[in-house]
Parts: C-alpha cells; structure tokens; sequence
C-alpha cells in the first residue's frame, strides 16, 4: 500500500515539474517552418498608392531658380508669407487629385511615389515649363497604427515605398512575450468599409502569403494577448499556473498521504 502511495506522489510530483519546467512554447518563435533553402517572397505588390485624403510633398529641381520659386510653394508662401522655406502639402482630393502650380488639377489616385514624379516631370517638359526638371515626391504625414501587446504602441510614420508587416511590428519594438503571435488582427480600409485580416506569425505561408503582409496607409494592426495575459486581468486568474500552488498542493497530499500511511 505504502509503495502504491509512494508511487502517485512520485507520478505528481513529475508531472508538475513537467509544467512548470523552463522551455521554448511553440506560439513564440516567429516563421518556425520557413525553409533556409529556398528563397520565400509575397506575391503582392507592395508598394504604396496614392488615395484620397492622402498627403504629400512635392519638391521640383531646376537651373532656373525662378521656376523652383514658382513651382515649390511653401506653407507660408500659400497663405502669403514668403519668408519660409516649409515645404507645401498637397491634399489628394475625393476625385484622386492634387492641385499644382501652373499645371492645375493632375490625378494621382492609384499611382506610386515614382509615377507621381515622373507624371509631372512629363508635363513640365511637354508645355516648355522646364527642360530638366528633377521632381522628388515624398510622403506627408502617412502612418499606419500599432496597438496591443507590443513594446511601443502608436502611429507609425510611413517612410519609404514598401513597409512589411514584420518591419512594421520591428517598429512597434516587438511584440511583448505575452502577445498572440498566431493571430495578429490588421484592420485594412478599402473602399468604405474595414476589412479585417488575421496572420498567423509563426506559419510562414500565413505571413507571405497574405494581402496585408505589405502594410497600406491607414492599416490598423492589433496584437491580442495570450491566455495568460488575460488571466492576469483577472483575481487569482494564473493562480493555477503559478509554481507555488502546485508545490503548495504537493505539501497537502504528501501530509495527506503520510496521515493515511499511519493510519
């Protein structure tokens, strides 16, 4: 009898240093089945398109240092204070159109960085404006949100062309140990509506393989925590996960057993 009592303590006692016993969970480690020998890419084109309400910077380059005056306004300039060199931003309109020096309305819905420059560099030549401008279109205040379990939440400014979703949580400082890594939620608008995306960071075909693995102007992404996280919202909520409560419960059934055993 003694040993059969001996033996579920022995059986207890294991299977609580089991829980308890330090190791890599399988829900932290980000893109665990990507192969090192094959080259793994998204299939969606990344780079960022104009939409309405969008803002951006227009700067024109060119010899004639009257035609940069007239074709680089400033914010103070556009109010009538020509003593500031702050760059002017264009406001995309609801038909997807900017309002530019001299050329007037020019529709740059849908089109990258690249083109915008490149479609009003044309238009400058064809109407004998300048023979060789250089035009550099950057972003104006453009962001995406980062909310959740994450080591620095906030609005994030849009820098360049192409921001994956890995970089974008890289700028939100990682997600915290506590985050859900296998149901990241990005909050996407397109059209009138906000369609949600949920990726699964540690599956790589779920990461590569998504519409929102490039991030968009305007997305929303939201890292949920995990059970344990939530549990801590709660009163005793991970007292059973706790080392002390099972080393507690082993002290009772051990005095338990020995009460029995004299008996």
């Amino acid at each position: 009898m003694k040993k059969y009592i001996y033996s579920i303590l022995l059986t207890v006692v294991s299977g609580v240093l089991m829980f308890t016993s330090c190791r890599t969970p399988q829900d932290i480690a980000y893109l665990q089945n990507v192969d090192v020998k094959a080259p793994v890419q998204s299939q969606n084109d990344g780079t960022i398109r104009f939409l309405p309400g969008d803002k951006l910077s227009i700067y024109v380059y060119s010899r004639d240092e009257k035609l940069m005056q007239l074709f680089n306004l400033s914010r103070n300039v556009a109010s009538g204070n020509s003593n500031s060199g702050s760059q002017y931003a264009y406001t995309v309109n609801e038909n997807g159109e900017i309002d530019f020096p001299v050329l007037g309305l020019i529709e740059v819905q849908g089109l990258t960085r690249t083109e915008v420059g490149q479609l009003i560099k044309n238009e400058l030549i064809a109407n004998d404006y300048c023979k060789d401008p250089v035009v550099i279109v950057e972003f104006y205040n453009m962001n995406f949100s980062v909310l959740g379990t994450v080591s620095s939440a906030g609005t994030k400014p849009i820098t360049k062309d192409k921001i994956t979703l890995l970089e974008a949580i890289a700028m939100s400082g990682d997600l915290q140990i506590d985050g859900k890594r296998k149901n990241v939620l990005v909050m996407r608008q397109e059209g009138d509506q906000q369609v949600p995306y949920r990726v699964d960071l540690t599956q790589t075909e779920s990461v590569y393989e998504s519409p929102v693995y490039y991030i968009r102007q305007n997305d929303v992404i939201y890292v949920e925590p995990n059970n344990k996280n939530k549990r801590n919202s709660t009163v005793l909520g991970n007292s059973a996960y706790q080392p002390a409560f099972w080393m507690s419960l082993i002290s009772f059934i051990a005095s338990m057993a020995f009460i029995f055993v004299k008996k």
